[in-house]
């Protein structure tokens, strides 16, 4: 069983130290996350999010919790991360992955001691995987994940109508959050779109007005040079009449 801890990084340049942003700690807490720090890590990842909600923050305290053996906390921070990740298919399939490894693993914690619940641990598991897999149909661990699962629940006597109603209940539940969130996505695109065309038309306005304006300057400068040019020959005409005495 394979975790995806692999911190999702953000490139910044480098503030004052005296005002920390939440991206400064998100960086500081990576740099302990690659040390090893875990208890640093998760330390600078919450301070991060008291600054400003973010789904790198979220996601990499999820990630370090886990390595600390703090499900509780882990599965929150990947909650979380989830609820903040609207257009990212690739980063919800890895949340939904390691969501699934930590009921998976629960569950192994549990089917050494008899436990009654793991079966609803493995049958967490197995509809978080199927979620992974939606976003990212091409991922073979999360699919090995799941048909491990799958087998373990199978071997439990698991799997019946019951859980299959749960499957299909989940499943919907995580068909309508996508479809929810790709029409979120969509919408905006659309305003984006609408935005631009509209930037697009007043470019296109003050261009012609530029146009108009230079026409009528040009306008303006003939019938200048044309009044101009009649009042030249008025004024020849009328010497021309005159007559010396």
């Amino acid at each position: 069983m394979r975790y995806y801890f692999s911190i999702i990084a953000m490139m910044f340049a480098v503030v004052a130290v005296a005002q920390q942003t939440n991206r400064d700690y998100i960086r500081m807490g990576n740099r302990f996350f690659r040390q090893g720090d875990m208890n640093k890590a998760i330390t600078f990842y919450q301070k991060a999010l008291d600054k400003k909600k973010s789904v790198e923050a979220y996601y990499n305290l999820g990630c370090a919790a886990a390595l600390m053996h703090q499900d509780s906390l882990s599965l929150d921070a990947f909650r979380e991360a989830d609820s903040v990740t609207l257009s990212s298919p690739m980063k919800r399939a890895m949340i939904y992955h390691n969501m699934g490894n930590l009921w998976y693993s629960n569950a192994l914690s549990r089917l050494r001691s008899n436990d009654k619940n793991t079966p609803g641990y493995l049958q967490n598991a197995v509809n978080l995987y199927r979620s992974a897999l939606r976003c990212n149909p091409n991922d073979n661990q999360t699919r090995y994940n799941l048909a491990m699962a799958q087998w373990l629940l199978k071997s439990m006597g698991g799997g019946g109508k019951d859980n299959d109603k749960n499957k299909q209940d989940q499943d919907k539940k995580d068909d309508d959050k996508q479809q929810q969130q790709q029409q979120q996505q969509q919408d905006q695109d659309k305003k984006d779109e609408q935005q631009q065309k509209q930037k697009k038309e007043e470019q296109k306005k003050d261009e012609m007005s530029d146009e108009v304006a230079e026409q009528l300057l040009k306008s303006s400068q003939q019938n200048e040079k044309d009044v101009q040019r009649k009042v030249k020959m008025q004024q020849s005409r009328r010497r021309s009449l005159e007559k010396d005495w």
